[in-house]
């Protein structure tokens, strides 16, 4: 006698909470960090005179590599699991998607949240300015917000990358997505170099309008990762 599958939706929500599994590394553990970090910021901007230390770590900037870390570890962790389940390549795609996409809304709230505050408070009463972009780069709190939301969304969907190529092909293919990589740069400094376009392309980063560069830019470097993972998970085998 068989068993009838479940609908797609629910098959879909299962595979999320799987991942949800996950909760307390996925955002305890960054918040805490994150807290310890402000801890030791404010408590060495609170013991030195006013003005005669500026103090911006970029510690906060972790909260990009967590992410990317982390959704590399769940792919490698999840998807042999749900596998055996039946769960479809493609029904593991799209819930990671979905789950990828709420981690990042998540925490950029939290971080716009956390900026907003530090900039009332004149950061936290000491000068500090650990969650907040400067005024000329973000131009607005909504362009920060989003901008702490996309870039969030690509640190994760490169980390799901990273994950599906390491379970297709192992350190190997890891080791040779690096080397890709580097070359590829490598390319790119050269050429700019020899065309002298270093000046004339950050000129025109500078005065491009902020969603542009801080929006519509990571989202231009997460639309083909995205379907690079699909590309590798869809030939892969547990």
């Amino acid at each position: 006698m068989s068993t009838a599958l479940a609908p797609a939706p629910s098959r879909l929500t299962a595979v999320a909470r799987v991942h949800a599994q996950n909760w307390q590394i996925a955002f305890l553990w960054p918040i805490g960090i994150l807290a310890v970090i402000a801890g030791i910021t404010w408590t060495v901007l609170a013991l030195v005179p006013r003005g005669s230390a500026e103090v911006n770590t970029g510690g906060a900037s972790f909260v990009f590599f967590f992410g990317l870390v982390l959704f590399a570890q769940s792919v490698n962790q999840f998807f042999p699991f749900v596998s055996g389940l039946g769960v479809t390549r493609w029904e593991f795609f799209r819930a990671t998607a979905a789950v990828v996409g709420v981690h990042a809304l998540l925490f950029g709230t939290l971080m716009s949240a956390l900026s907003l505050v530090e900039r009332a408070t004149d950061g936290f009463g000491v000068g500090m300015r650990l969650f907040s972009l400067t005024a000329p780069v973000a131009g607005s709190a909504v362009t920060e917000f989003a901008f702490f939301v996309t870039l969030i969304a690509l640190a994760n969907t490169i980390g799901v990358l990273a994950g599906a190529i390491y379970l297709r092909w192992r350190a190997v293919g890891l080791w040779a997505t690096g080397l890709l990589l580097t070359l590829l740069l490598g390319v790119v400094v050269v050429v700019f170099t020899w065309r002298s376009w270093w000046v004339p392309v950050g000129s025109a980063i500078a005065d491009a309008p902020r969603p542009v560069t801080m929006i519509l830019l990571p989202l231009a470097l997460t639309a083909p990762a995205a379907p690079g993972v699909w590309a590798v998970l869809r030939r892969t085998t547990v």
